[in-house]
């Protein structure tokens, strides 16, 4: 459960309430959205503990299982910004482009996959970038009383 990060690798925080898949039932069908921080880990001569902040995504689902092969993407930094998704390095920026695709839900958790590319250094010029590539299981949130099943 990690992130490669311009070839780094980053462990997913399990340990706090940072890093999870929400699902919120809406008139128009299931929402979703996702955050996941990682440990401390050196890059580029500093430590960071990179994060990743998807705004909730409408779909036509009804239940959580219909939402396992689900794919979303942003396609441009105006999108992201537009969406307010971030990632954060050494500050919050927007995403460059990115796709999230659901794998699997198993019970209260989703297997995800996230790649794109991040904005690193936003007030160089021309502002820095970086691939990164996630791949994990989230602890799915529904109502507040489900932090409790994972301790959190």
């Amino acid at each position: 459960m990690s992130m490669n990060f311009e070839n780094v690798v980053f462990e997913l925080n399990t340990r706090t309430r940072d890093t999870v898949f929400f699902i919120f039932d809406t008139e128009d069908g299931l929402e979703y959205a996702v955050d996941c921080s990682f440990d401390s880990k050196e890059f580029y001569g500093q430590q960071i503990a990179p994060s990743l902040c998807i705004n909730p995504i409408l779909t036509n689902a009804v239940n959580k299982e219909e939402l396992v092969g689900k794919s979303f993407s942003v396609e441009n930094i105006e999108q992201a910004d537009e969406r307010e998704d971030t990632f954060y390095v050494f500050e919050h920026e927007p995403l460059e482009k990115y796709q999230l695709t659901i794998l699997d839900i198993d019970n209260d958790r989703a297997h995800i996959e996230c790649t794109g590319i991040a904005v690193i250094d936003g007030y160089s010029e021309p502002y820095k970038t970086g691939k990164f590539e996630i791949k994990c299981w989230l602890p799915i949130i529904t109502n507040v009383s489900d932090w409790d099943k994972f301790g959190l």
